[in-house]
């Protein structure tokens, strides 16, 4: 059982955080306020939503497992998330041009409502299957912790991710994305400089010669499938472009994209480093356990209640902009294109929280459904659902081409995903061939198939640059 002298830093970094949350409520005067903090947010809190939004259960447990079991092939998570968030920072300028909330929304502009019906479903279903990676990476450090029942366990970051974005929504998650930013740089940059003067170069030299230090331990297709797979599921994902759409200019998109990016690698590199070094001092640990164990076995008590807590807060801080985005992405891409039943800003927030709540609870039951599955796994069939929907169509936009037709666009929105699952139920495990290129074929050769256009123009702007 916890005692004291770890329970006192482990409730006080929550009781801060869960504070800087509900207090945010007071920003939140219209949906546009719940959904994007009003497109207001300064470059800092730009870094902080996408560094809160990303590095979660996945990022740090997720990635520390992998590096126990097969080495630093781990890293192509965060590696390729890292990057991924710096790409974003690149396209800022094109990708706030048009003027929209949602990545649905966005899609839907250029090729119609049949495609932003395709991308919104879709993508809803990739984000909820990463909500679900997060609370089960929740799961283990609550072990660590406490003996508590399942059911227990699962419900303590279900009911953190409420308490984070049910009253302050976006600026809520945004405040708190910032705390937790530094609160786990400062964690992880300790990390660093122990492992730094407690492990023999001798060590790394053991680790070379096992393959441990590669990142195609499981081969080069598998790696590039990992890789790819992140760099396309950030393109499709609400959760990361929401930070870039409510930032209140496209230098402070820009310059907080490409810091979260930095940060995103770091925090990787710690993480597998501390997975490395677990799995030959304590090979006979739970692999899911050892950032957890790290602290708990090598630390002072009032550093491991910190740790775990800071831990704790990025899964859940991951959970909740997932979940909040699912509920803007439904609200206004789905329920307010055919109803207008709640087309108040006050009606909007309380559907908003309405559809958080349902999608907490599904994912809850999910996880104490599905306990002894791999984090990562959930990880990378969220990011390739994701990407194989939209991450074609909008990639072809930001990189100048010629808007393809709505048929050709409404074929690669429903195709590539459709396709994706079907191989993945089907075929996948007889061939090997990750569901990911099926997908993304799918998706391109339904775009490329219409050369009616020419390959390449200057597209004009659609509209005006965001502005606070």
């Amino acid at each position: 059982m916890i005692g004291g002298d770890l329970f006192v830093p482990f409730t006080a970094v929550l009781a801060l955080t869960v504070f800087v949350g509900v207090a945010a409520k007071r920003s939140v005067r219209s949906a546009k306020d719940f959904s994007n903090a009003g497109s207001t947010l300064n470059s800092g809190m730009v870094a902080g939503a996408l560094v809160g939004g990303f590095v979660g259960g996945t990022s740090v447990i997720g990635t520390a497992e992998l590096a126990f079991r097969h080495g630093l092939t781990a890293l192509w998570f965060t590696l390729g998330g890292g990057v991924s968030l710096m790409l974003l920072g690149l396209f800022a300028g094109r990708l706030r041009r048009v003027g929209v909330e949602t990545l649905p929304a966005f899609v839907g502009h250029l090729y119609g409502d049949a495609s932003r019906l395709g991308a919104s479903l879709f993508l809803s279903v990739g984000v909820f299957i990463q909500v679900v990676a997060q609370l089960l990476a929740a799961l283990p450090l609550l072990s660590v912790l406490w003996q508590m029942p399942l059911e227990a366990a699962a419900a303590v970051p279900a009911l953190l991710i409420l308490t984070y974005v049910f009253f302050g929504g976006f600026m809520g998650a945004s405040l708190v994305g910032v705390v937790k930013t530094f609160m786990l740089l400062g964690l992880l940059l300790g990390m660093g400089i122990w492992l730094f003067g407690s492990l023999p170069l001798s060590a790394y030299q053991v680790w070379w010669e096992a393959g441990r230090l590669s990142l195609f331990a499981d081969g080069v297709s598998a790696g590039w499938a990992q890789g790819m797979a992140m760099v396309i599921g950030i393109f499709s994902t609400q959760a990361y472009l929401q930070p870039v759409f409510a930032g209140r200019d496209v230098a402070a998109a820009r310059i907080g994209s490409t810091t979260a990016g930095i940060v995103v690698i770091l925090i990787g590199l710690i993480s597998a480093w501390v997975g490395l070094f677990m799995h030959d001092i304590h090979p006979d640990i739970v692999p899911r356990e050892a950032i957890p164990q790290f602290f708990v076995l090598h630390t002072p008590a009032w550093i491991t209640g910190g740790a775990m807590a800071v831990i704790l807060l990025s899964v859940v801080m991951t959970g909740a902009a997932l979940v909040l985005s699912i509920g803007t992405i439904v609200n206004q891409d789905v329920i307010q294109r055919f109803t207008t039943r709640f087309s108040s800003d006050q009606q909007q927030v309380m559907l908003s929280r309405l559809l958080i709540m349902l999608f907490i609870c599904l994912a809850y039951w999910l996880v104490i459904s599905h306990t002894d599955s791999y984090i990562l796994d959930w990880a990378f069939l969220s990011m390739t659902l994701r990407g194989v929907t939209v991450f074609f169509p909008v990639v072809l936009y930001l990189l100048g081409f010629q808007p393809v037709s709505r048929r050709s666009a409404t074929i690669a929105v429903w195709g590539g995903p459709i396709t994706a699952l079907l191989w993945a139920a089907i075929a996948y495990a007889n061939t090997g061939i990750d569901p990911l290129y099926v997908g993304a074929a799918v998706s391109l050769l339904a775009l490329l198939a219409d050369r009616k256009q020419k390959p390449k123009m200057n597209t004009p702007s659609l509209g005006h640059d965001i502005q606070g």
